[in-house]
């Protein structure tokens, strides 16, 4: 559901390039992710699935490496690979890295430990003064197991979720991961072709 939000709330992420005002953004290199969205369940009625794939199959446009929320001798490299819509949805796909302290290489981290145990990703249109949360069903969220999808430190594991398709089609939206988290500004929007 779209709420308000400031534009004031964004700050630009490492590596990110400031481009306001915005402007048609080519989406050149993402589009061919969007061909791994086919593994989705039966029932229509369901919605899209995440996917098991390996990582290791995706590169990330933008790239940050930041500290774990709570957690100041953890790290989290994120990898944002892209945002695709189709039809009513527009799909997240980032790659996460734990990188936690410790001496362990087999000790596995959770992506709701890297989030630093507080899941609230949303896109945000700052032209439009509006944000979307993850579309949520039936009470569970529609979006990687937090919970149960780990990794070891340096092995990035692949996160997704999916928000409602923004109003407008903007060509770029914002990416809010954390509140702690700087924000990834202008992240252009594969908009798939409908037949």
């Amino acid at each position: 559901m779209p709420s308000p939000t400031s534009p004031r709330s964004t700050v630009p992420a490492p590596g990110a390039m400031p481009s306001r005002p915005r402007r048609a953004a080519p989406a050149v290199g993402l589009v061919a992710l969007a061909l791994v969205l086919g593994a989705c369940s039966g029932d229509a009625d369901e919605g899209p699935t995440p996917v098991a794939v390996g990582a290791q199959e995706y590169k990330p446009a933008l790239e940050a490496r930041l500290p774990v929320p709570g957690s100041p001798d953890d790290e989290v490299t994120l990898g944002l690979v892209s945002l695709t819509a189709d039809g009513s949805t527009v799909e997240l796909k980032v790659l996460m890295t734990p990188h936690f302290a410790g001496d362990d290489p087999t000790e596995t981290h959770s992506v709701y430990e890297m989030f630093g145990q507080d899941h609230n990703p949303r896109i945000v249109d700052v032209d439009a003064l509006t944000q979307y949360e993850v579309v949520s069903g039936s009470g569970t969220d529609l979006a990687t197991d937090v919970v149960h999808a780990a990794s070891v430190n340096g092995r990035p594991v692949l996160y997704q979720a999916w928000f409602p398709r923004p109003e407008g089609d903007p060509a770029a939206v914002d990416v809010r991961l954390h509140d702690s988290w700087p924000t990834f500004e202008d992240v252009p929007v594969t908009w798939e072709s409908e037949e």
